[in-house]
């Protein structure tokens, strides 16, 4: 089992690319095109404000732009929108005359195109009627970004209250031992039941994903119903062979809590201080593909539905029975906590497939949960802790990238 897991995760992370996913193009040029317009409304903004709300200058951006364009054209995936861009962002950056003669009309109102607008208007060619709805457009992304930095800054500002009661349980919690019937479970027992359920999974999903490829098109909620599935059926595998009864897995486990908030909110601007360290030692990751993570399935009502219920809700409760309230649970009963809360932490991280800098960050945050876990045996406040870490990026990606401008 561990050598077939070691070849997927082998080609996962080093065959090369072949091809992009579908939609990457569009969620590129989205992401590019909300980037620099964010640039250029928070110019005369003070460096600290233009910091808070993630806002870079305008020659940061393009070159970010350039890099993932150049990689689209690298996979053989730059259509004629992604082209255009290209190319008009490309003599931007250069500080060259804007080439006008590249628009062919109709689209929307681009950064890119916008700079050709500009340049025609610059020559008397063309009135600035155009400007009223694109810097309203400006204006409203510099308002979400305000507000999202803004609420971002509160939930820091509440766990940084409950920060002293978390450390004093963590330490607490580092000192404790597992009693009962989950202190018995070997390492050997986490890592085989870990390593079925995950194969079970693996084995899952490929073969959806082929029988995906010959629909054109599916409902969103049954996408929802298939991936909240998909999800389930490594909880209910390693919980099928852990227990005889739901009741008992639910106590064992630490599912009957309450969770407590304060603990949850708490973990917070220690994970926001770590992952502020990170981001300066790794200034320049090398991001994986052109849409910086984003999917335009997420986009519209429907995908905040799909970005609510899987990733903030069903990926959290999952996730921590596999990984901390399994994995992590045998492994500490042997290896210790450090050394159990490291290894789970990376099996977690190794996973989920991010690039080098987002893989140390969800690194971090799995052994956070581990420590938080040992420390508290109650698995629905690691489950809080997760839900609310979730939101905090998926939410603002939403609003910020596929909320509608004029929304």
């Amino acid at each position: 089992m561990a050598f077939i897991l070691g070849i997927w995760m082998w080609n996962r992370y080093f065959t090369p690319e072949l091809e992009y996913a579908p939609g990457t193009e569009q969620i590129a040029l989205v992401k590019i095109d909300r980037d620099l317009r964010l640039a250029d409304a928070t110019a005369a903004d003070p460096a600290w404000l233009r910091k808070l709300m993630g806002a870079g200058s305008r020659e940061e951006v393009s070159a970010d732009a350039l890099k993932a364009l150049a990689k689209l054209e690298a996979w053989q995936a730059m259509g004629k929108d992604s082209a255009f861009a290209h190319e008009i962002i490309l003599s931007v950056h250069r500080g060259e005359m804007v080439p006008t003669d590249r628009d062919e009309g109709g689209g929307m109102m681009s950064w890119w195109r916008a700079r050709i607008y500009e340049t025609l208007e610059s020559r008397g060619e063309m009135t600035g009627a155009w400007r009223v709805e694109y810097d309203r457009s400006l204006r409203a992304l510099r308002n979400r970004a305000i507000w999202l930095s803004s609420a971002m800054a509160l939930v820091v500002a509440a766990g940084a209250f409950f920060l002293p009661f978390t450390a004093k349980v963590l330490v607490r919690g580092l000192k404790t031992r597992t009693k009962g019937y989950a202190a018995a479970w070997s390492p050997a027992l986490g890592l085989t039941v870990f390593m079925v359920a995950t194969l079970a999974w693996i084995g899952y999903v490929g073969t959806l994903d082929l029988g995906l490829e010959s629909i054109a098109s599916f409902p969103p909620l049954m996408g929802l119903f298939l991936d909240t599935a998909a999800r389930f059926l490594p909880v209910l595998i390693a919980l099928g062979f852990l227990f005889k009864r739901p009741s008992h897995a639910i106590r064992v486990l630490g599912l009957d809590a309450r969770p407590d908030l304060r603990l949850a909110f708490g973990m917070m601007p220690l994970l926001l201080i770590l992952d502020l360290a990170l981001r300066a030692a790794m200034e320049n990751p090398n991001t994986t593909e052109p849409g910086g993570g984003l999917s335009l399935s997420d986009a519209g009502v429907s995908g905040l539905l799909f970005v609510i219920v899987s990733a903030c809700l069903v990926a959290p409760f999952t996730e921590e029975i596999l990984y901390r309230g399994v994995l992590f649970r045998s492994l500490s009963n042997r290896m210790g906590i450090i050394a159990a809360a490291v290894v789970s932490s990376l099996v977690f991280s190794a996973v989920h497939f991010y690039d080098l800098q987002g893989f140390v960050s969800v690194a971090i945050f799995g052994f956070v949960c581990a420590l938080l876990y040992r420390a508290t045996g109650s698995l629905t406040t690691v489950i809080a802790l997760h839900v609310i870490y979730n939101l905090s990026i998926k939410i603002p990606a939403w609003v910020f990238y596929h909320m509608r401008l004029d929304g």
